[in-house]
Formats: structure tokens, sequence, C-alpha cells
């Protein structure tokens, strides 16, 4: 153990390569594979277009990160950006924690969805295997960024293969029905669609968290976020086109499989079975992402004193935040059998969306009042200091949080809630202090 405590930072292991892996691997995932028959039950032969607009939310966010990762490149992104442009410990805490929280539960969530369709195959038991999941990919984790990367690269690819099939079985078909044509609700349903699928979009945030563990960050990240979310993108619309093409929307959105229904109804019985293993395989790529961000969220607000400073332990013979990814486990444990994976995807994307107009907010006012910052990546379209990607990512995420029902925005609002009380145990005494320590790249980064 005292070897392990001897590693002071992360090890600088991925290329742009990996990084695009996987950013691919962490934003697509069980979503995709889940969630186009409950999309398209909204949507109906427009889910393309709730795809698309998903896209522009996480485009014009995902070109904010980018900027603001190259500027700070740590762990816990979101922690940082939003202390370095406030000072204020406790909106940072509770910006990340929100994330934090969102990141373990759909990984507890995902890992159970595993479960069933291995118990599908297996009659096994099915917390079981969802807790038996967690720990194998916790090890895996804890083995090194280098190992995981490589995991995640093959998943990657074999979530990408099982994407590409789809696509393949439906363009023969493309042309063959209305893509105009809605589920009978308007532009209403074409949003609660985007706001459900835009669950399949959210990972591309996740890039930043490698940050510490990039050769270059300063741009290899900026590069991997956008190649991740160009490639990811141009699949999900050819996907939905595929899918409503090959399978009426009707019969999409009762299935439980709906891209092995859609591959299924131009290849036959086979290709329902290679996408269900390839969707078996995705979820657990999902699971294993999800898992190590957390792990690095957790580590990175340690290292910045905001949680207890054992966990920011690394080992030194893996390099990995060992406590961390213990700790990430432990709480993936606590939110086992959470929900049906719907309401997980609202919740989760309720919560993203609340931390990235927050990080949004942050890059507007960071070019605003520090445009002496050294940028080694600036987000195209400005109006003087004004970041007009910023302002459009800002908006976009503010109008999709108006558009969420009830329960899920209830539900959604627990996540800065607990970290709220989080917050004041862990600093009672000191609750509102403004943190100088956030500011100081104010003064000594200079062009």
């Amino acid at each position: 153990m005292a070897n392990m405590k001897e590693q002071k930072g992360l090890r600088r292991e991925a290329g742009l390569f990996q990084v695009v892996a996987y950013g691919v691997g962490n934003i697509i995932g069980a979503g995709i594979y889940v969630l186009v028959g409950a999309a398209s039950g909204l949507a109906g032969n427009e889910i393309w277009l709730a795809f698309l607009i998903g896209a522009v939310v996480a485009l014009f966010t995902g070109l904010s990160y980018a900027e603001l990762a190259a500027m700070y490149p740590k762990a816990a992104s979101e922690y940082i950006y939003i202390g370095r442009a406030y000072g204020n410990r406790m909106l940072s805490f509770l910006a990340e924690w929100v994330m934090l929280v969102t990141e373990i539960v759909a990984a507890a969530t995902v890992s159970m969805g595993f479960a069933l369709y291995f118990q599908s195959v297996f009659q096994a038991p099915v917390l079981l295997v969802a807790a038996a999941l967690l720990a194998f990919l916790t090890v895996v984790a804890i083995l090194g960024i280098k190992q995981s990367l490589r995991v995640n690269m093959v998943l990657s690819i074999v979530a990408v293969i099982g994407l590409a099939i789809v696509i393949l079985a439906g363009s023969h078909r493309f042309g063959s029905v209305n893509y105009l044509q809605g589920a009978g609700t308007g532009i209403t349903g074409v949003v609660g669609a985007a706001i459900l699928v835009f669950f399949a979009y959210i990972g591309f945030d996740n890039v930043a968290n490698l940050s510490e563990e990039t050769k270059d960050p300063g741009r290899t990240i900026p590069k991997g976020l956008m190649v991740s979310l160009a490639i990811t993108t141009i699949l999900y619309v050819l996907v939905g086109i595929a899918a409503v093409s090959l399978v009426p929307w009707q019969k999409l959105s009762t299935s439980d499989a709906p891209l092995a229904l859609a591959a299924s109804a131009a290849l036959g019985s086979p290709a329902f079975d290679i996408l269900t293993a390839a969707a078996l395989l995705t979820t657990l790529n999902t699971t294993l992402v999800l898992l190590i961000t957390g792990s690095r969220i957790i580590y990175g607000m340690a290292r910045e004193g905001s949680l207890p400073g054992v966990l920011g332990t690394v080992s030194k013979k893996s390099g990995a935040p060992f406590v961390a990814s213990i700790a990430t486990l432990l709480v993936a444990f606590a939110f086992l059998s959470l929900g049906g994976i719907g309401l997980v995807a609202r919740i989760t994307s309720f919560g993203s969306l609340l931390t990235f107009a927050m990080v949004n907010l942050s890059l507007i006012h960071l070019r605003r009042v520090a445009p002496h910052l050294k940028r080694p990546f600036r987000a195209p379209l400005s109006i003087g200091w004004l970041s007009v990607n910023g302002l459009i990512g800002l908006v976009s995420c503010l109008a999709l949080l108006t558009q969420f029902d009830v329960q899920s925005v209830a539900l959604g609002l627990m996540l800065p809630i607990s970290g709220i009380i989080i917050y004041v145990l862990l600093n009672r005494g000191n609750v509102l202090a403004v943190d100088r320590k956030l500011h100081e790249p104010h003064e000594r980064v200079r062009r």
C-alpha cells in the first residue's frame, strides 16, 4: 500500500486515437440500443430530427468543453471550469456532484440492463450478475488506463459494427417512408424524443476527464472530443433513418430490442442474435467507461480538497486512482435496481443539462473577465468577448430543461439538493467561503 501512495499523479498514456475511441465508447452505449424504440414512439419517423436536436446541444456544449479542457487539462473537469470562473467552491462542488451521481447511477442501471440480457440466456440472478459485472469492471479500471482503454477500444469497435449492420440493412430502403411524418404530437413529440435520446449523447463531456492521462491534452482533448461527436452524430442519424425504414415506428416503439428487431427485418434471425450480442457488449462497455469517469471525478475532487484526501490516492504500479475506483464501486452497489432505463435516462439528462448550462456560462464568463488566459484551443463564433457557441449551448440546454415532465424534474432536483447536504457536512463552518486558489490562473496565466 505504501508503494501505491507514492504515485503523485495519473500517467499520460492516451493519444488521439485512444481519446477518440474512449469518446465514441462513452457516447455510443446502452442508450442508442434501447432508447430508439421509446423515442420513435414520441417522434415517429422524425426520430432522425430528434437525434439532430440532441447533436446541436452536444456540439455547442462540446465546443465549450473543448476550450475549457485545453485551458485546464485536469480530472473533475466541471469542478475546475466552474471554480476557475467563479471561485466558489460550493458552486463547483454542486456541479461536479451532480455529474458524479448521474454517472454512478447510470453505471448501476446499465449494469442491470446487462444482467437482464444475461438472464435471458443463462437464467442467472439479475442482482448478482449486475454486482459481479461492476466488481469485475472495477478491477479492469484499477489495472490502469492503458488496459482499460484497450478493452474500451475493442468494445467500441463492436458497438460501431452493430450500428453499421443496422445502417447497411436499412440502406436499400432509404426513402421508402416519409421521414417528416411524426407520431401525431407535432414538435412536442420530437422535443420529447430529443430529451430521451440526449442520454445517448451524454459521455462526450467525459473526454475532458481524461485530460490528466492524455499526451498533449491542450490539443488532443479538443480534437478527440469533436471527432467523437462527429462520428456518433452521423451514426445516430443514419441509424434512426434506417430503423424506421425497416420497421414501422409503431412496432419499434413496443420493442425491448428495437435495433435487433430492425436488423432482423432485413437479414433474418441471425441478425437479431448478432445485434443482441452487440448490445450486450456495448452495455458492458458503457458500464466500464461510466465507472472510469466516476472514479476520475472523485479523484479530481479529492485532489482539489473537496472530498477526503485518501480518495486521491493513486497506485504507483498501475497509475490508476484505486481508492476512488473502489468508492465508485461501493456507491454503484447502493444504486442497483433503482429503476428502468427510461426514467434513469431522463434523470441523467436533466442533471447533465444543468451542469452543461453552468459550463457554458463559465466559458462566457471567463471570456469576459479573463481574456488574457492562454487558450490552446479557442472555440469559433465570437462577437468581441462573447462566445456565441457558448451562448447557443447555454440557451439550448435551458430550452431542453423546460421540457421535462414533473417526475423527472422532481427527481432531478434531488441531485443538487443531495450535493448541498454533502457539502455542508464536509465543510461545516466554512460553507460559503470563496476559494482564492481557484482564481490563481487568472493572475499567473498570460498570453
